[in-house]
């Protein structure tokens, strides 16, 4: 198992090795889904995000694409419900900001075909090690997410030491921050 960034696959021309893999990838969110298949390669070249796919060789040299994540800078708009000792933590200095630049945790999918093959914990460790290196390079306090407000949802992602913030603007989904 090992993970290949897509700017990396697009730069040594390996987009046509990857595609059969892409499109066999399933997953139970078909947003996710979607999001590899028709704009994870594009965001790429765009710049727009980073894509990274976590794979396997089977036997036989069968590329299979396990899970994958997306992430990108992006500014956390801080909502009323948001309380001032909670801005200050997140900002480090002061209380009364309106936002903070932060990493966004975009997609994460896992191909339903091969759950068993990688658990979620192995897939947030990727994300993690991706983020730190961000942190290291050009630093920041959190890392962020927009998830459904759904209870085994949102155990997982407290159990990956992500803890709720607020809802989305439009209230359509929870925003959980990983401090840094």
């Amino acid at each position: 198992m090992e993970r290949i960034s897509v700017k990396e696959i697009i730069r040594r021309g390996l987009e046509k090795d990857f595609e059969p893999a892409v499109e066999r990838f399933v997953c139970q969110d078909k947003e996710v889904e979607s999001f590899l298949k028709t704009k994870a390669f594009d965001f790429d070249r765009r710049n727009k995000s980073r894509t990274y796919l976590v794979v396997d060789i089977a036997e036989g040299g069968a590329l299979s694409i396990l899970a994958y994540y997306s992430v990108t800078m992006k500014s956390l708009k801080f909502g009323k419900s948001v309380s001032g000792t909670k801005i200050k933590r997140i900002d480090g200095f002061r209380s009364d900001v309106q936002e903070t630049e932060s990493v966004l945790i975009g997609q994460l999918g896992k191909d339903y075909n091969h759950r068993y093959r990688i658990d979620g914990k192995t897939i947030i460790e990727y994300i993690l090690e991706t983020i730190y290196i961000v942190h290291d390079a050009v630093g920041g306090r959190i890392a962020f997410l927009e998830c459904a407000d759904n209870e085994k949802v949102v155990k997982f992602y407290i159990d990956n030491g992500f803890v709720f913030l607020q809802n989305s603007e439009g209230g359509e989904y929870l925003q959980m921050i990983k401090y840094l």
